[in-house]
């Protein structure tokens, strides 16, 4: 339980909603894993996946995220993108991808991955826990998406992360700069395949 947003919910009913959405994930396991999306460790209230880039070899894991299934489901889930070692928060700038989605009719693509000041990274989509409650969103309400079909659900924002933080990850990026004599390895992602 978080000590800034409580347990409100009979603990016995997220007890319920975490199986049944842990269990629909387990029965896709198989496809997700081929996605790149792998099961890290399930330890209620949380879960934690690794996204990795299943285009590259070797195959690197690009980000995880912790999902935080207090209150659910009248809180959204929250997530939160941490080391996928040890599962430490981090930082926007320790992100090698912004989760970019193509906009219709826009050069510029926007940016899924948003920081406050605190350079905490938040997925910025409907049905995500830090979008509903961001102050630019406060007309937005989770209410207006919960019974809506799939959305919010542990699958919606795993397929929703994979969508717009790995499958268009296609190559690595070298930069050497002999004067300096410092070096960097990235990703590369093809703009003109970033998903809409």
């Amino acid at each position: 339980m978080n000590e800034a947003n409580p347990q409100f919910v009979d603990q016995a009913i997220t007890v319920e909603k975490y199986t049944q959405q842990l269990a629909r994930f387990q029965s896709a396991r198989d496809y997700y894993r081929r996605l790149g999306v792998l099961l890290l460790e399930d330890s209620f209230p949380n879960l934690y996946f690794g996204f990795a880039a299943t285009l590259l070899t070797p195959v690197p894991i690009i980000f995880a995220v912790k999902i935080n299934f207090d209150n659910y489901d009248i809180a959204p889930l929250s997530v939160q993108f941490v080391h996928p070692v040890t599962f430490e928060p981090i930082r926007c700038s320790q992100l090698p991808n912004l989760l970019l989605r193509k906009l219709e009719n826009s050069p510029v693509p926007q940016n899924l991955l948003v920081a406050d000041r605190d350079d905490r990274p938040f997925f910025c989509i409907p049905g995500i826990r830090e979008y509903h409650e961001h102050p630019f969103h406060t007309g937005d309400s989770w209410f207006l998406y919960r019974d809506n079909g799939n959305e919010g659900s542990l699958c919606f924002i795993l397929d929703n992360l994979q969508l717009y933080g790995t499958s268009n990850i296609k190559s690595y990026q070298f930069q050497i700069n002999l004067a300096a004599q410092n070096n960097a390895v990235g990703i590369f992602s093809d703009p003109n395949t970033f998903p809409l």
